[in-house]
């Protein structure tokens, strides 16, 4: 049985797209079109790139370095996953799988300006959703998600934090309760719900709770595209169509001013041209078809602050 909560948000997606911030109120119900960018300009890959070519699929935010980010068949880390200023009073928390992970540089710096205490808790194909996480490789549920889910809820609640980012893919999978891989509006039903659930924990442990969506992804091969088309960065490009997804962007939209959380659209600070390049001036952007480059991902620290700091209580 879909919730009236469910119901609402799934008959909101199918007639509004865009982005606005968080009000408690309503969902804006005035449509924005789709995103309609200006033409990529083609060129050379830059002699200067920076996360070159041959370093970029290890381009990689620190929490891989010393295991705080949870992986699949590792052995699990006994740091404690503290970053930023450690004597500080004041608590963020990053919280979500490896999308989520990819806004570490941006929120590390933003945390060391701040002098911010930062806990970093990701894990590997386990969404924030409290869905069944489905990995589609194996073809089975990853137990381990849930355990892991739900200690680093507990250690949100115990914290308390300032500040809490939440992120994930929108490329998650999940079953149903006898065991059927969900999609369609099923799928985006029982997203719906385990967000739902996630947020309001998070809220009720946060003073302030931030729900960035997913970025652009890449339909090329990083870096293996670009080393064979160094005369044509939009040989690697991708079409605005493939990148973005308006009918997710409204999803989450629509549950975050629900929530009443703050929702952060960073879609034009990764794709402002169609196609959308793989480059950013001299930075790479991706690592691979999901993730940003650590090193691009730093860049967004100052457009995330720009977002977010209005609305902070």
């Amino acid at each position: 049985m879909i919730s009236r909560l469910v119901m609402v948000l799934l008959t909101g997606a199918l007639f509004f797209s865009g982005a606005a911030h968080a009000d408690s109120s309503m969902v804006d119900p005035v449509p924005v079109p789709a995103y309609e960018f200006p033409a990529l300009t083609d060129g050379p890959v830059p002699d200067s790139l920076r996360a070159t070519l041959a370093n970029a699929a290890t381009d990689r935010p620190k929490p891989y370095r010393d295991r705080c980010h949870v992986q699949q068949n590792l052995t699990s880390t006994s740091s404690s996953c503290i970053y930023g200023n450690h004597a500080s009073r004041t608590t963020v928390v990053l919280f979500g799988d490896s999308h989520a992970l990819s806004w570490f540089p941006a929120i590390e710096k933003l945390a060391l300006a701040k002098k911010w205490r930062l806990l970093s808790l990701t894990m590997s194909s386990c969404w924030p959703a409290i869905i069944p996480a489905w990995n589609s490789s194996t073809n089975m549920v990853m137990a381990n998600c849930e355990i892991w889910r739900h200690n680093a809820l507990a250690q949100i609640a115990k914290v308390k934090p300032y500040l809490t980012f939440v992120s994930g893919t929108r490329g998650f999978a999940t079953i149903d309760e006898i065991g059927n891989v969900l999609s369609g509006e099923a799928r985006t039903s029982a997203w719906l719900e385990g967000m739902t659930e996630t947020l309001n924990l998070i809220k009720n442990a946060s003073k302030n709770t931030i729900f960035i969506s997913d970025t652009p992804y890449s339909t090329s091969k990083f870096p293996d595209c670009l080393m064979e088309s160094l005369d044509s960065y939009e040989n690697c490009s991708t079409p605005v169509s493939k990148a973005i997804s308006t009918d997710w962007l409204t999803v989450e939209r629509d549950l975050a001013a629900t929530v009443d959380v703050t929702w952060v659209n960073p879609t034009e600070w990764v794709c402002n041209t169609d196609p959308c390049s793989p480059i950013a001036g001299n930075t790479l952007i991706y690592r691979d078809g999901g993730h940003l480059t650590a090193t691009f991902a730093l860049q967004l620290e100052k457009p995330l602050w720009a977002e977010i700091s209005g609305q902070l209580i």
